[in-house]
This record gives C-alpha cells, sequence and structure tokens, in this order.
C-alpha cells in the first residue's frame, strides 16, 4: 500500500511538472511574440518635425526622402532612416574663431585664424596690399540626398570654396573699397560661393555672406593714414579751391560786366557828342558860307575871351612904340613900362 501510495504522489508531480512546463513554454513564447511585435512596431515607424527631413534608405539604397512633419512608416530592418535637420541654419566662421560665447556678463573671445585671415586687396594692380579679414557664412540644407552623400567633408569643401572665393574677389577691390565697401563685397561672394557649391552638389543653400571685420597689418595701417591724412589735406585745399574760386570769379564778373556797361555808356556819350560836334560844324559851315567875315569875327572874340579868361597879364605889343601895356587882370588894371628891344 506504500508503494501505490508513492507511486501515485509521483504521478501527480509529474503532471503538475508537466503542466507547469507547458505553460512555461506558452508564455516564454508570448513574451517573444510581445517583443517581436514591439520591435517590429519601434522599427516600423519614425516621427519627424517640421525642421527636419528624412533620407530612407533600403539595404543602403536610397528609396525616398520625406520632408512632410509627422508619424511616418518604414519597413523594419530593410530600411533605414536617416534625419537631416533642413530647418536649421548652420554658421561658419571664417578667419576666426569664437573660443568662448559671450553671456550678460562676460563678453565673448575669439581667436585669429591667420592663415585664413590673410587676403590680398588690388592684386591686380600695383597696390596689392595684405589685410586681415574676418567673416561669417550662414548656411542651410537644401538637398538632404546630396548632403549625405555627394561630399564627404560638406563644411570642409565649403571652407575651400569660399577661401577661393573670398582669395579671387578680394583682389578685385582696392584698400577703401575693402574697409569701406564691406556690403557690396559681400554682394559679390555670396553667388559665386553659391555657384561652388552647387557645382560640388553638396546640397546646401548659402543664406547670408556678412563680413565682419578689416584690419591692416601695422605697416599698411600707418602707409593708409598717411594716405588718409594727404587725402584730408588735399580735399581741404580742393575746398578752399572752390570756395575762393565761387567768390572771386562772380566778383571779377561783376566788375567786368561794370566796366563793360560803363564803356559802353561812354562809347554812346562820345559818340552822341561827335554826332553833336558834327551837327554844329555842319551847321556853321553852313553860316560860314553865306556870311564868312562875320563867322570869323564871331570866333576871334570868343577865342580872345578864351585867351582873356586863361591868362592873367596880357602884353600889348600891338603898336610900333617902345611903350608895352602890361594889363594885370587880377587888379583890372594895366601898367605902363618902357622896355627896349633888347628886353625883348
Amino acid at each position: 500500500m506504500s508503494d501505490n501510495f508513492n507511486s501515485n504522489k509521483d504521478d501527480v508531480i509529474d503532471v503538475k511538472f508537466n503542466k507547469l512546463k507547458k505553460n512555461a513554454k506558452r508564455t516564454v513564447t508570448l513574451v517573444v511574440i510581445v517583443l517581436i511585435l514591439v520591435f517590429v512596431g519601434f522599427n516600423s515607424v519614425y516621427m519627424l518635425d517640421n525642421r527636419e527631413s528624412a533620407v530612407v534608405l533600403r539595404f543602403g539604397q536610397v528609396q525616398q526622402v520625406v520632408s512632410k512633419a509627422g508619424l511616418h512608416l518604414k519597413v523594419p530592418i530593410a530600411d533605414t532612416v536617416r534625419k537631416v535637420p533642413t530647418g536649421k541654419v548652420f554658421k561658419m566662421e571664417y578667419g576666426f574663431k569664437t573660443a568662448q560665447s559671450g553671456t550678460k556678463n562676460t563678453n565673448p573671445e575669439y581667436i585669429t585664424a591667420n592663415d585664413e585671415a590673410r587676403v590680398i586687396v588690388d592684386g591686380s594692380n600695383n597696390n596689392a596690399s595684405l589685410i586681415m579679414l574676418n567673416l561669417i557664412i550662414q548656411y542651410k540644407i537644401d538637398d538632404p540626398r546630396n548632403y549625405l552623400f555627394k561630399v564627404d567633408d560638406v563644411e570642409g569643401t565649403l571652407r575651400l570654396a569660399l577661401e577661393d572665393v573670398v582669395r579671387n574677389s578680394y583682389q578685385t577691390f582696392t584698400l577703401d573699397d575693402a574697409r569701406t565697401n564691406k556690403e557690396i563685397i559681400d554682394d559679390v561672394i555670396l553667388p559665386e560661393i553659391q555657384q561652388k557649391v552647387r557645382n560640388y552638389e553638396a546640397g546646401i543653400e548659402i543664406m547670408t555672406v556678412e563680413t565682419q571685420n578689416v584690419e591692416l597689418l601695422p605697416a599698411v595701417e600707418e602707409a593708409y593714414r598717411q594716405k588718409e591724412n594727404a587725402n584730408q589735406y588735399m580735399k581741404g585745399k580742393l575746398e578752399e579751391a572752390e570756395k575762393y574760386n565761387n567768390t572771386i570769379i562772380p566778383q571779377a564778373q561783376a566788375e567786368a560786366q561794370q566796366l563793360e556797361e560803363e564803356a559802353f555808356g561812354y562809347k554812346a556819350e562820345v559818340i552822341a557828342n561827335a554826332k553833336a560836334g558834327v551837327a554844329q560844324y555842319e551847321a556853321l559851315y553852313e553860316e560860314y558860307k553865306i556870311n564868312p567875315l562875320i563867322v570869323k569875327e564871331k570866333y576871334y572874340i570868343e577865342s580872345m575871351r578864351d585867351f582873356i579868361t586863361n591868362n592873367n597879364i596880357i602884353l600889348d605889343i600891338t603898336n610900333d612904340s617902345d611903350i608895352y601895356k602890361f594889363y594885370n587882370l587880377e587888379n583890372d588894371n594895366f601898367i605902363k613900362q618902357q622896355v627896349s628891344s633888347k628886353d625883348n
């Protein structure tokens, strides 16, 4: 009886063990299925925000480019998604590097990249000079496929392209342009650098090119300062000359006009007097032809009157005697004096 009891007890244990074993298999299977479903679920979808695009690769080949924000499906295991921040604006510094960003209490710190910063200006002429150039270029990704797979190092390629454009462009501008016309130069650089990166199929779009600072080397700075002083001196002298010109020439023109007017007036007066004299002479001549003796006597009397008026003492020698009469018109009398012929 004891053997039968032990046998029944073993049978019960075996049944329970088998049942537990079956339950464990079911549980493990269920867990595996759940894990697989979770894995498949997580690997079947991906999320994009409004500043992202995704390049979907299927077994390493580009399947599609998705730009719409939201939840998207993909094939698990087969598909790989590469997200690209197409809405982000990237910044690249040329000629300097930001060592420490500024805060409310501290100013930013920069380090000059001398190899990049040295640029030749006005190299096409004999006035070539070296400047230290600092500029910032901003760009964004406009073609995610090219950005990921066409160029290995996008920023390095962009830096080389920018350096080539900058060094070629600045050689065509004068030193004054480099210092004062930064916006014009930036407008020239931007389309050229955009064309280069487009040729490289880098997948980026240049937003802005902004020159931050243009510094001269010490020797060039001194020469430039002397040139500016000379230009200021020349400008001052030109302004003085212009002022003098605006003052003297109108005055001279006014005086010339006055002299011209006086000359015309004098001319008119002389002509009028001449015409009057001619008319008087012609009238007298006509009278002379009629009464010549009367005219002669008239002119004789007028001549004597003028002569007497213009002389204070008159010597009368109208007779043959040795007595000469001296008429003193100031005293209104005359003095008789014996004068020998030898005294004459």
